[in-house]
């Protein structure tokens, strides 16, 4: 009986024309509709609105995850406020040195960390939901960035607020300098963040992203301006200085910071730089707190359009389904 059914069958399909088939690659209106990605069917402002709201929402249900990275730029702000207290001596020059680029490390990495380790899983869900023709890339980028940046720039100038007055920074909180200040902490968070999503965008999966991202914080923090001259970077990696956000963030609050100042030669235990601005030279710092945060822009437009570009790359693809062929 099952050998009777299968023989009905296959002499179906022996007379059916090749229209009614599943069709491929070859001729009928099937076929090329087979061949082809499904396309969404709201416009893109409707696709962006909905999206926008859907990241809303995850942002705002990540109220545990929002709350620990509040605290711990807190806690790191409360810990820096109790080990510096800055002055006029030629001692606290090494001490603003060391204080900024600690916290042009720390809110990058923080920024950077969360990113890489939840982008990679998001990636594959957006992957299966592209596939079914829901939405394309570019409304859900965008309305990723424009719903995580304020969070992002809030939490990298929450550290900044507490830790400004704590250790005694040049300038009051209505300062221009504060401002600066705050900005350039608020664009090293969206350049680590960017970072973070061109890493999940490129790696296979979330372990992949984690072992990429040890490496290249390493070699930024070795070439963030303070622990190697620019001079004697290997010819290999010059590029590393021009996209380190870290190098752009120490630079930018370092000028920002002594630009300005005047110390005291009183015990002095070398030459005395009187000027933040002798300070300054003596490691090269010749930027502007303008030219960081430039610099900085352009590392976040870059890490968006990439990881824009990768997404786009690796939209979901089909196979033709071709007729059967009878003989």
């Amino acid at each position: 009986a099952s050998r009777a059914r299968i023989d009905a069958l296959a002499a179906k399909a022996a007379v059916a024309p090749p229209s009614s088939a599943v069709a491929g690659g070859g001729g009928g209106a099937g076929g090329a509709a087979a061949g082809r990605r499904r396309r969404p069917g709201a416009g893109v402002v409707t696709q962006f609105r909905l999206l926008l709201r859907r990241a809303w929402r995850e942002v705002a249900r990540s109220k545990a995850a929002i709350t620990i990275k509040a605290v711990q730029q807190v806690m790191i702000a409360v810990i820096y406020g109790g080990i510096y207290s800055l002055s006029d001596s030629q001692a606290s020059i090494q001490d603003r040195f060391g204080l900024l680029s600690l916290v042009a490390i720390g809110a990058g990495q923080l920024a950077i960390a969360s990113t890489i380790r939840s982008f990679p899983k998001e990636k594959t869900i957006v992957e299966r939901e592209r596939s079914k023709g829901i939405y394309d890339v570019g409304p859900y980028f965008l309305s990723k960035v424009v719903a995580e940046a304020p969070l992002t720039t809030a939490l990298s100038a929450l550290g900044g607020v507490l830790l400004y007055p704590l250790v005694g920074l040049q300038g009051g909180m209505l300062s221009q300098k504060f401002a600066n200040f705050l900005a350039i902490l608020s664009l090293e968070g969206l350049a680590s963040g960017g970072l973070g999503l061109l890493l999940g965008a490129a790696a296979p999966s979330s372990d992949a992203a984690l072992a990429m991202f040890p490496p290249i914080i390493v070699l930024m923090i070795i070439f963030n301006g303070f622990n190697i001259a620019e001079e004697n970077t290997p010819a290999l990696l010059q590029f590393i200085p021009q996209v380190s956000f870290i190098r752009w963030c120490s630079e930018g609050l370092a000028v920002n910071e002594f630009s300005g100042l005047a110390f005291s030669c009183e015990g002095a235990r070398g030459p005395c730089a009187a000027t933040g601005e002798d300070a300054l030279a003596r490691v090269s710092m010749a930027s502007t707190v303008k030219g960081a945060m430039l610099a900085q822009s352009r590392l976040v437009a870059g890490s968006y359009a990439a990881s824009y570009a990768i997404l786009q790359r690796n939209r979901p693809r089909f196979l033709s389904v071709l007729p059967p062929v009878i003989k």
